[in-house]
């Protein structure tokens, strides 16, 4: 009998290990038809009080033409006057594991009019777009009578670090003018680890470091995430 016990208690305790050990993994969906669902602006690298003459822009809006115009999207939008401007979008997430490492893959569906390998003042219209995110809220600190992140982004120089990575180009056609049209983007291939904080949080970003001198405008129409407990 104390052998039974002993073979049962062995293999409960083993059962309790491979579920520890499981890899737990969260997806969420947004599409944005009833709401911005808890995504919020970020710009930064641009004059303190110049949000007007920026065009900054976030909203919950339709499609613009030529697209279907009856579906809702989130758009983003800056006209970059300092061949410097960084725009995201970025939503707190909550109730994961404590200081834990996190692969986090996006997948993107959005509105675009950049062309592909065009030329412009500064640089291309044809921006990186980076995804990735923090443990902590991203936040802008005054220098020199301008906005800076609390954050490095190195995506102006077409490199990913450990808190943005690049999911491709927001360029969608060769062809000029660029009528808006719908494009996917993701990092499957380069997935962000990331760290939640001693709450289990962590703040993803979705968005662009502009060098283009011009404006520059992205409706979200979905995002999928996936966070894989490592």
């Amino acid at each position: 009998m104390k052998k039974i016990v002993t073979v049962i208690l062995l293999a409960l305790s083993l059962v309790s290990c491979k579920k520890n050990n499981e890899k737990e993994t969260k997806e969420f969906h947004f599409d944005f038809a009833q709401g911005v669902e808890g995504w919020q602006s970020f710009f930064s690298d641009y004059p303190v009080g110049s949000e007007n003459s920026y065009q900054l822009e976030f909203s919950h809006s339709f499609l613009p033409a030529p697209l279907n115009g009856t579906i809702r999207a989130v758009k983003i939008s800056g006209n970059n006057h300092s061949d410097d401007l960084l725009s995201f979008i970025v939503r707190k997430f909550e109730n994961l594991k404590p200081n834990t490492d996190y692969s986090v893959n996006f997948n993107i569906e959005f509105a675009s009019n950049a062309t592909s390998n065009g030329v412009g003042i500064g640089g291309s219209p044809d921006l990186e777009i980076g995804v990735g995110g923090l443990s902590y809220i991203p936040q802008n600190n005054i220098s020199q009578g301008y906005y800076r992140p609390n954050f490095i982004s190195r995506l102006q120089s077409h490199e990913s670090n450990d808190v943005l990575k690049s999911a491709g180009r927001i360029g969608v056609s060769t062809n000029f003018p660029t009528p808006f049209m719908l494009v996917n983007r993701n990092n499957f291939s380069n997935p962000v680890l990331l760290k939640t904080n001693n709450n289990g949080e962590l703040w993803l970003m979705i968005g662009t470091d502009s060098g283009f001198e011009g404006t520059t405008s992205l409706y979200y129409k979905s995002i999928g995430i996936t966070l894989k407990k490592e």
